[in-house]
């Protein structure tokens, strides 16, 4: 199956009339339409609500034979006729109606299907996600330290890891109006447990790179993960 990713900022102060305008109405009565609509398409949609030092942003994550497809035909209609709304609560610069394509997070890192980690079972797996914004100038730094390392010269060690931690990792690169995004998503039967894995055994060049490129002390408790405030298969 192909996953795609989006990070939509939620503006300060606007957190409370997302949730009227758009959780509640995804949740309420239209709940089940919305559940049929990516049904039909053949996706599986999760949303995840994550606080951030300045507001909060919403990780959107559609899996499927062709979730784009879905994607497009989705901005299709919500772009003309929402865009304002919608730019009241995200800002407009998030929004590209001439090529909603170049929205999406790019997919930058799969660690593998991780098949083992169920084999043999019937228990369910499930998908953190979170979104880490680059601090300004960084990101050829990010490009360096971190993505060229994890699929170049690491790329054994990194994938061994994840496999280890019984996870699936994808991460994703999204360019923002002010920066950019990096996207993590961890599949597994207990990926939070799998994530702080990961983490604890990331070479000590991870958490140095991690401290400079995004302000997240990596040895130290970790924030709360995402919630998952919508899933399209429950």
């Amino acid at each position: 199956m192909k996953m795609i990713a989006f990070a939509v900022p939620i503006l300060e102060g606007k957190l409370e009339d997302w949730t009227n305008m758009i959780l509640n109405n995804m949740l309420g009565d239209n709940k089940k339409a919305t559940d049929e609509s990516r049904e039909n398409a053949g996706v599986h949609e999760r949303s995840y609500l994550q606080k951030m030092p300045k507001g909060h942003v919403c990780i959107l994550t559609w899996e499927g034979a062709d979730p784009l497809t879905f994607w497009l035909d989705l901005m299709n209609v919500a772009l003309p006729e929402f865009t304002d709304h919608l730019a009241d609560l995200h800002g407009r610069g998030i929004f590209n109606e001439e090529n909603p394509e170049k929205m999406l997070a790019e997919l930058v890192y799969d660690s593998g299907d991780g098949k083992s980690d169920t084999e043999g079972t019937d228990q369910k797996k499930s998908l953190i996600a979170i979104a880490l914004p680059i601090l300004p100038g960084k990101i050829e730094i990010w490009r360096t330290k971190i993505l060229e390392k994890m699929l170049g010269e690491n790329k054994e060690d990194t994938d061994a890891i994840r496999f280890a931690a019984r996870v699936r990792e994808r991460s994703y690169l999204q360019e923002m109006p002010e920066g950019h995004m990096v996207i993590l998503t961890f599949e597994g039967i207990n990926p939070e447990a799998g994530y702080l894995q990961v983490i604890r055994n990331s070479p000590p060049e991870f958490a140095e790179a991690t401290m400079e490129i995004h302000g997240l002390d990596v040895n130290a408790p970790q924030p709360p993960l995402p919630k998952l405030v919508y899933n399209s298969h429950e």
